[in-house]
């Protein structure tokens, strides 16, 4: 291995260490609804009949009166969704595929304990504080819909309906969507303002680990690229030696024209909001809930003068944060998976992984079968490289003779080297080009294991859950991971097998540093990362041997 690639992998490890560093089932109850002639809003499609259209007598206005709160309940397969009639939203959602922690089979629940409902709508700038939560009455509730009704004593009546397993982009039932219509109706004879209407995404708390609120952020986008309001963006902060110093806030918002979906997320789980009528802005800020900080946002859109009856309608996603579930939802909705610069990377992986996992059905294995398989395509370069390796320490005293004949001459020496490497079939590249072509990849793999829920409590070996560093126990407070050690162990024997008859005493006692370096970096990675790197280790260990067996 020659000097550039020594000098080329400890610039790449160096910025790869310092990015790290700055990252982290009730009765159907019969239903009187209005019809009238519906107000499209502009950029909306009046299709077919909707959730909320029903054909009957003209009204009798009265306000709504309902003594108290309830619940109601409807599930699938995948979500239990609880409603409440204070304001007609959704209180929680339980996951009842996802455990809320690794030592129980309780299900993990969406905007648990949030004294605000999902959905929750609010008519004016005040509410995007205090939401217009009054007490809905019920209207209709079947195995799979529901629908509110609210009439104010001024004559406004809203109209809020839901319904189950909707469809994705590729006409399969998504368990995980909510179709959702709010019908405004008005009653009186003047027109009503609809300019200030915001809907609530709910309430995310970070997950466990993820302590700096890495991942638990607000997402949206504007039709050309995705925006990220992070919950680290409230918090007072110096910055990186002053450059970015920011004296904190306690929320975040801004007129966004054209927003199409909004979501609001942790680590493994999300909530999106997708509107048949683009949203015109939206308001985020941090939100305690006890002990747990956690962040809450709302879409705000302007639906003009209300005459007689507007419909705003929209798909509702919450449950894991799964490429292939995010993908099929048809309009990028796949970007809240923050897979990075090198996201075409990852989703090559993600998509490959997954076919793995079907035929094996352990996570574990599928990351070291992929690991085979990316191996098994870089094996001709990472080949070419040993092979050029060992050339080159066939050809020192040549090299070193032209180094002392034209040691006065640097042009021609330069012009005699290219000669002998190319007598020789020496490509002085061959050493970097592996390294460029896996970092990348290794960069994929972190993005898309980072936040991938797939990987949530998936155990392996002694590995309890391969989204987390593997520890076993602690030390006077310090985590004892032993698969980074297994990794730093077999990066050391991997550079102690690979040739470097170019370097000097300094460059290699540079080389032997790199495990320790790498150890230190990888130290506190999602185990299921480190298992990647350790197997890539671990076959280059066993391409060494082949090749030197070849040569032998």
């Amino acid at each position: 291995m020659n000097r550039d690639t020594i000098i080329g992998g400890l610039c790449l490890a160096a910025a790869f260490g310092l990015w790290i560093y700055q990252s982290q089932h009730q009765e159907e109850v019969p239903a009187k609804v209005v019809v009238k002639h519906v107000e499209s809003i502009p950029g909306t499609p009046v299709a077919a009949p909707t959730l909320l259209q029903k054909k009957v007598e003209a009204p009798v206005i009265q306000a709504t009166v309902v003594d108290k709160a309830e619940l109601y309940v409807l599930e699938n397969d995948a979500i239990r969704v609880t409603f409440t009639n204070r304001g007609g939203g959704i209180q929680s959602v339980a996951f009842k595929k996802y455990a809320d922690r690794k030592d129980t089979t309780d299900p993990y629940v969406f905007n648990a304990r949030n004294d605000v409902p999902a959905l929750s709508l609010s008519l004016s700038d005040a509410g995007k504080e205090v939401d217009f939560s009054p007490l809905y009455k019920l209207v209709k509730q079947s195995s799979d819909s529901i629908l509110f009704e609210y009439i104010s004593p001024e004559g406004l009546k809203l109209l809020r309906g839901y319904k189950l397993s909707a469809l994705n982009a590729e006409k399969e039932s998504e368990p995980y969507l909510i179709d959702h219509e709010t019908r405004f109706i008005n009653h009186t004879p003047s027109a009503q303002s609809l300019s200030r209407v915001y809907l609530n995404l709910g309430w995310f708390p970070a997950t466990p680990g993820d302590n700096y609120g890495e991942y638990l952020n607000f997402t949206y986008y504007n039709g050309k690229t995705d925006k990220i309001v992070k919950i680290k963006d409230f918090k007072a902060s110096n910055g990186f030696f002053g450059i970015g110093r920011s004296p904190g806030k306690d929320r975040e918002e801004q007129s966004v024209p054209n927003l199409e979906w909004g979501s609001v997320k942790n680590q493994f789980f999300a909530t999106l909001m997708t509107p048949n009528v683009a949203s015109t802005g939206f308001f985020a800020r941090p939100k305690w809930i006890g002990a747990d900080e956690g962040i809450t946002a709302s879409l705000s859109f302007d639906l003009g003068e209300l005459t007689t009856e507007k419909i705003l309608g929209l798909q509702f996603y919450v449950g894991p944060k799964e490429y292939t579930r995010l993908d099929m939802l048809g309009k990028k909705q796949d970007l809240i998976m923050q897979f990075g610069f090198f996201g075409f990377i990852s989703r090559i992986l993600v998509v490959i992984m997954n076919a793995i996992h079907g035929v094996l059905n352990n996570w574990g294995w599928t990351i070291i079968v992929l690991t085979l398989f990316v191996k098994l395509l870089l094996w001709p370069l990472t080949a070419a490289q040993v092979n050029s390796s060992k050339r080159m320490a066939l050809i020192q005293k040549p090299l070193q003779t032209l180094r002392e004949k034209y040691k006065g001459n640097p042009q021609k020496l330069q012009t005699e080297t290219m000669k002998l490497f190319k007598e020789n079939k020496v490509n002085p590249a061959a050493g970097c080009l592996p390294l460029l072509i896996q970092l990348p990849i290794f960069l994929g793999f972190y993005y898309m294991l980072r936040s991938t829920a797939e990987f949530r409590f998936a155990p392996f070996l002694w590995i309890s859950d391969l989204s987390i560093p593997d520890t076993l126990f602690h030390v006077a407070g310090f985590p004892f991971n032993p698969l980074p050690l297994v990794m730093g162990v077999t990066m050391f024997l991997q550079m102690q097998m690979t040739p470097s008859p170019t370097m000097d005493s300094t460059q290699k006692r540079i080389f032997q540093f790199m495990p320790a370096f790498f150890l230190f970096i990888c130290y506190n990675f999602p185990s299921g990362l480190v298992l990647y790197w350790t197997v890539q280790n671990l076959l280059t260990i066993l391409q060494q041997l082949l090749t030197n067996r070849k040569k032998a």
